[in-house]
């Protein structure tokens, strides 16, 4: 049987919020110990489709005391961004424990304690950042046992080149969908359809050239919905009118919702040229194809389900109150010794608001340890 470890601060997670608190802890003299359940840090990022790029810039996507290297490019490959986590990681010598799986964090008599796949940790403070894409979300579709072709998360999907001569349907219109949607099409599946309950707002990545990103970071600060008034104008400039295609106007605004919109990596090049084709939501799967909600039907051998993530923290959390009805950590709510990294969405990059976020973060956990028993 492993025995209890015990540690001052365990960071849970080694994602860019984890890595960015447990740098900025040291920075205030902590030895933090972040717990990582995947092989190596940046296997996430290593695990997802190949075509990915960060929609944000490598200026604004590096962590604190170490910027990602110029050589990487302005919008960075995943697997280099996985590298770049890893040597961060090394540089800033902080210790990460891999492979280890936290299924429970609790209250204790000494402060919290954590249940993991190798035993258990006991801690003064803990830092969660397990991010917001834990576990993935997959509807149970009517009709799915009877459609008889693949059904893969979007988590699961790698390239196009696997669906070549296939007919496809993308279930769901985020960046993830958006994206393998352009990719199917570009590896030469056969037919993309996607499937659309609400139609997004859509920007390219880069406006007369300047990051799109940018002018989130400018913006946020103004009220939301004069701000999404001149957005679609922008969008309209950048991307034309997509009503023709099958896309409405938005039924949500990115700064009004503060939520990023589905940035433009190819999707609507295959859109306008007809080799992408917006359905309506889905209404059922049926042997051989799919049953859209105004009736029609199609044949298709594969459904992508770009359906999005949870939280996975109602799972993990035995904490009376931390959450609100989402998943999410609930805004106001004390628990001394719980602190959250890399929840909050925002249309600045979730990869900016981790560097922006942890010195803060850090400050707060260092000061709940100065006054409290050692």
């Amino acid at each position: 049987m492993i025995s209890a470890q015990e540690a001052e601060i365990v960071v849970v997670g080694a994602g860019a919020s984890g890595l960015s608190a447990a740098a900025c802890l040291a920075r205030h003299g902590r030895r933090p110990v972040v717990v990582h359940r995947d092989e190596r840090v940046g296997g996430t990022w290593r695990g997802r489709y190949d075509r990915l790029h960060l929609h944000t810039t490598r200026r604004f996507s590096g962590l604190p005391f170490h910027p990602i290297p110029r050589s990487y490019g302005r919008f960075v490959a995943k697997d280099d961004y996985a590298r770049y986590l890893e040597e961060y990681a090394e540089r800033l010598a902080l210790d990460v424990r891999n492979e280890v799986d936290v299924s429970a964090i609790a209250p204790a008599e000494s402060g919290w304690r954590l249940e993991t796949d190798n035993g258990s940790w006991s801690c003064s403070a803990v830092v969660v950042a397990t991010g917001r894409h834990r576990r993935k979300v997959l509807p149970e579709f009517p009709g799915a046992e009877a459609f008889g072709g693949a059904i893969v998360h979007s988590a699961d999907y790698g390239s196009g080149r696997s669906f070549a001569g296939r007919k496809v349907l993308v279930v769901g219109i985020g960046n993830s969908g958006a994206e393998i949607a352009a990719d199917l099409a570009e590896q030469g599946a056969s037919r993309v359809e996607i499937a659309v309950r609400t139609s997004p707002p859509i920007v390219s990545r880069q406006i007369a050239g300047i990051p799109v990103q940018l002018f989130g970071i400018l913006l946020s600060p103004l009220p939301g919905a004069a701000v999404d008034r001149a957005a679609a104008k922008m969008r309209r400039f950048a991307l034309g009118d997509l009503a023709p295609y099958g896309l409405g106007p938005p039924g949500w605004g990115s700064f009004s919702e503060k939520r990023p919109a589905v940035i433009d990596v190819g999707f609507v090049r295959e859109l306008k040229a007809g080799r992408v084709r917006v359905r309506p939501d889905l209404h059922e799967l049926r042997p051989g194809g799919a049953v859209f909600s105004d009736g029609s039907e199609e044949d298709f051998d594969v459904v992508v389900a770009a359906t999005g993530f949870r939280t996975g923290l109602d799972d993990l959390l035995d904490v009376s109150g931390a959450l609100d009805a989402g998943g999410l950590p609930r805004e106001g709510a004390s628990h001394p010794g719980l602190f959250f990294a890399g929840f909050t969405e925002t249309v600045r990059g979730q990869l900016y608001e981790a560097n922006r976020a942890a010195g803060g973060l850090a400050a707060s956990v260092d000061a709940f340890l100065s006054g409290a028993p050692r």
